[in-house]
């Protein structure tokens, strides 16, 4: 039998992720490394995130996207920001037309900020909004609430040109379907050119999870998980918005650029306390804690957490994770250039079940999920792995 190889992504590392972990609110759902915004630290970690990157020894020769996330990277001030841009152009080329987004909170977005961020050569925001509901947005551990986001999204129709993001979380205890109905419909009104649905889970060593292992009701039924999707996918695809991945949603020409990296499963370089990286063929996390790993870098010392080679079987696995996500779903030629022709065997009987009931379309030329299986990704992930796990000298998945 041949063996299944990693040749690793077609396209050379042309990606950058920045960790802003500052934030002036602490979100009850949120597992990301954050800590309470300081403006005293924030030079130390724009100081910090480039000299990660001179030690990487992996700045790319050319960047396509930049993705400054967090925490809430909208919270560093003008003159901290362009250094860090400034800092980046010094050592490495970023294309003229890249995607740098930056991720925002309704509560520092202002006309101000807009005009800053827009001179600095901010290209995308990403915005959280949540939810409308102000109750929610106390219990979740929001700073803002409704009409805070009315204004923020105000200012962006008045005085932000380029492409804009917001976020939509559903599940929150006590939300009803109106609620679904009510949110969506108001960001498709305001013209948000990206919309991003994700439901709310329970993340490991968040108060959430705490208060649901106490007894109290933090989510809703997964009953309802069908019915809000229906809710939300339908009212987007008849406003004219694309769902290109199964928790974005785009109207024409506003997809994420840098987001599409990760469904490819390319290489990437992520820089700041928490931050991953994958770089054929190593994969590797900081350290989370954020004086930690200032600390480390004034040491001179790595700020790496954990390292691992991902094995073929793992690699592929993962590339099909991701890509059958996205409405496009995963070219055959790229599955062959990068695995080579082995991965086919050990998962035609997988494929051809799967077909013959509508959930997975093999095109000539690629291979995705069928219009109404979208939302079934996961599930169809795992039965490709118990396939690919049978398969005569490959480990189980």
């Amino acid at each position: 039998m041949t063996r299944l190889l990693d040749r690793g992504p077609a396209t050379p590392l042309h990606s950058l992720y920045a960790h802003v972990p500052f934030c002036t609110d602490r979100c009850t759902y949120c597992a990301f490394a954050t800590i309470a915004d300081d403006p005293g630290l924030h030079r130390a970690l724009v100081d910090a995130l480039l000299g990660e990157l001179d030690r990487s020894g992996l700045a790319p020769s050319s960047l396509e996207t930049v993705y400054l996330g967090g925490g809430t990277p909208g919270l560093l001030r003008p003159a901290d920001l362009e250094a860090l841009l400034a800092g980046l152009r010094r050592r490495v080329s970023i294309d003229p037309d890249a995607e740098l987004c930056l991720e925002v909170n309704p509560a520092n977005v202002t006309t101000e900020s807009l005009t800053a961020w827009r001179d600095l050569g901010i290209t995308r925001l990403s915005m959280g909004v949540q939810t409308f509901v102000d109750a929610p947005l106390r219990e979740l551990g929001r700073h803002h609430d409704g009409d805070r986001a009315r204004r923020a999204l105000d200012a962006l129709a008045g005085g932000w040109d380029g492409p804009w993001s917001a976020d939509l979380l559903v599940g929150w205890a006590g939300q009803r379907i109106s609620d679904v109905e009510a949110d969506v419909g108001e960001l498709v009104r305001r013209g948000a050119p990206h919309i991003s649905v994700y439901g709310l889970t329970l993340e490991p060593g968040t108060p959430l999870l705490k208060r649901h292992q106490s007894g109290l009701i933090v989510i809703t039924s997964t009953s309802l998980n069908h019915v809000f999707d229906e809710i939300w996918s339908s009212t987007l695809s008849s406003a004219g918005y694309e769902r290109y991945e199964v928790s974005n949603f785009a109207l024409p020409g506003a997809r994420s650029r840098h987001n599409q990296v990760y469904w490819r499963n390319g290489d990437y370089l992520g820089l700041g306390p928490g931050a991953a990286s994958s770089h054929h063929p190593l994969r590797w996390s900081n350290v989370r804690d954020t004086r930690a790993y200032l600390d480390r870098r004034r040491a001179g010392r790595s700020v790496r957490a954990h390292v691992e080679r991902l094995a073929p079987e793992e690699r592929l696995l993962e590339t099909l994770a991701v890509g059958l996500r996205t409405r496009d779903g995963i070219p055959l030629a790229d599955l062959d250039r990068r695995f080579g022709v082995a991965w086919r065997p050990p998962l035609a009987d997988a494929f051809a079940e799967l077909t013959a009931g509508g959930v997975l379309v093999a095109d000539r030329d690629r291979l995705r999920l069928g219009e109404l299986a979208l939302t079934r990704a996961d599930s169809v992930v795992s039965a490709l792995a118990r396939h690919l796990g049978r398969a005569p000298g490959v480990p189980s998945a």
